[in-house]
């Protein structure tokens, strides 16, 4: 797994699930103060647990963990298939859905990651699939909440979707099996919940922390703007996975526009809105978020999307067919001229899905393989020449951890920066990394060629390194082509 650490959060979970293989309860033990993890619900470093327990080496059971992340895979094209009878479709459109699904990119990286998504969205499928069971469907959403706090929203569209059938009894009982499992974890929260107000503490353990400190009620309506449109492109982004090929925002947003109609459409002629409701209300939570919304956010949207988009291109394809059958020239023109254009798109569909499996995914492990080659004498150098009490600042942080066993912070970036389009913001807080990191009492601080590839591309590793060269009190102890390692002063 040469990509650990590409979204930080699989290293933490994995960082989680070594906590609780050695009986230190839910932490995150790369940390220097090693508090409670009260952000990520513990379900998912849970299940992880269980490759440390059965292979307690790093990076030795790296394989049985990508086996456990993979064995959710079959689980949610199953769970996919189920969803797409659910709703109608025939024998034949559900085997070519269930392939498109199975051979998205996204999905299929999500499935050798350390990322609780697939687990997530299988148990969300579940619960909405099994409304005529309303205690196992509460139960069911109940350990999708524990396995991501995203699933709060079915709390309000279940029991809704019941009442809206006049099923009083189901609704008091789908909410009683799901509220023990919020509840539960809200109280160990509170319990276990940090009390510190700074940057760290606030992006490791505290969302709604985090949040406040991020955007006010002043920002809102710019962090709605904002995400509105992220939403759609990355939509457009997932169900295309346009990225291989030749991105088209424009074309993203028309295609995530028709996916959302044909949700409607189909959730109009089913009459099944549990899903489309969850969905609905899950959107608005990532309107308002404070990031704004990736693929991988709206992956657990994904089968509905898909499923609505194949509504609304047979809707075309049917409205097609009529308007040639008129035998009128400019409604058969307009008519071959539109199913050009789905035969085009279709044939775009292809040929990026073909790509991102076969190039751009070999080509993004090969990357960081490539990477991890060049950090190993480092992290190597770190464990045999620096003291066990040594704090390291790193833009991976668990990587050292995981890697050197030593204890390592790094400095989140606020999106306020993004929302408020503040680059003179951005680029001070790279200035003063050194000064930062002797705040947090570190040793060390580890730079690499690759820092800030997640979210600051155009300021990032260059930068900082200019910072930490300008700074007489940093000392350079390791060097190699793509890493350096200073000690603070």
């Amino acid at each position: 797994m040469p990509q650990l650490g590409f979204y930080h959060d699989d290293s933490v979970y994995w960082v989680g699930a070594k906590s609780f293989a050695a009986g230190d309860g839910y932490r995150i033990l790369s940390l220097p103060e090693q508090p409670f993890q009260t952000k990520y619900p513990p379900l998912f470093s849970a299940f992880l647990s269980l490759a440390w327990k059965v292979s307690p080496a790093f990076p030795s059971n790296l394989p049985l963990a990508t086996l456990l992340t993979w064995c959710m895979f079959p689980v949610y094209l199953g769970l996919l298939w189920a969803l797409l009878r659910d709703y109608g479709l025939r024998t034949g459109e559900q085997l070519l859905l269930v392939a498109t699904a199975a051979l998205n990119p996204m999905a299929v990286l999500l499935s050798v990651s350390l990322m609780p998504e697939l687990l997530f969205t299988s148990l969300l499928l579940a619960s909405t699939l099994l409304v005529n069971r309303a205690g196992i469907a509460g139960g069911l959403a109940g350990l999708a909440y524990l396995a991501k706090s995203a699933a709060l929203p079915l709390l309000v569209a279940i029991p809704l979707c019941y009442l809206l059938r006049k099923q009083c009894k189901s609704a008091v009982s789908f909410t009683a099996m799901m509220l023990p499992a919020i509840i539960g974890w809200q109280v160990w929260v509170s319990a276990h919940q940090s009390p510190g107000r700074d940057l760290i503490t606030l992006y490791y353990t505290n969302y709604f922390g985090f949040r406040s400190y991020n955007i006010s009620w002043r920002d809102l309506p710019n962090v709605i703007w904002h995400n509105l449109d992220a939403y759609l492109l990355s939509a457009g982004k997932l169900l295309m996975f346009d990225s291989a090929l030749l991105e088209s925002r424009n074309l993203e947003r028309i295609v995530a526009i028709a996916a959302i109609a044909g949700v409607v459409r189909l959730a109009r002629i089913t009459g099944k809105l549990q899903y489309p409701l969850t969905a609905l209300l899950f959107s608005g939570m990532l309107l308002i978020w404070h990031y704004q919304p990736d693929p991988r956010f709206l992956f657990p949207l994904y089968p509905l999307l898909l499923a609505g988009l194949w509504t609304e291109l047979t809707h075309v394809v049917k409205a097609l067919g009529v308007a040639w059958k008129k035998r009128a020239v400019a409604d058969r023109v307009i008519a071959a001229g539109v199913g050009a254009s789905l035969a085009a798109f279709a044939c775009f569909v292809v040929a990026a899905t073909a790509l991102g499996l076969f190039a751009f995914l070999p080509q993004f492990m090969q990357s960081h393989q490539d990477d991890l080659a060049g950090r190993l004498p480092a992290y190597d150098w770190i464990a045999k020449n620096t003291p066990v009490s040594a704090q390291i600042f790193a833009y991976d942080d668990p990587l050292v951890f995981l890697y050197a066993g030593r204890r390592s912070v790094s400095m989140p970036v606020p999106p306020k920066f993004a929302y408020r389009d503040d680059l003179d913001g951005l680029k001070q807080m790279v200035d003063r990394i050194p000064d930062f990191a002797r705040e947090q009492r570190q040793d060390y601080l580890l730079l690499t060629q690759a820092d800030f590839y997640r979210d600051l591309q155009d300021v990032g590793a260059n930068r900082l390194m200019r910072a930490v060269t300008a700074d007489l009190r940093c000392h350079r102890v390791y060097g190699s082509p793509s890493v350096s390692i200073y000690a603070l002063h």
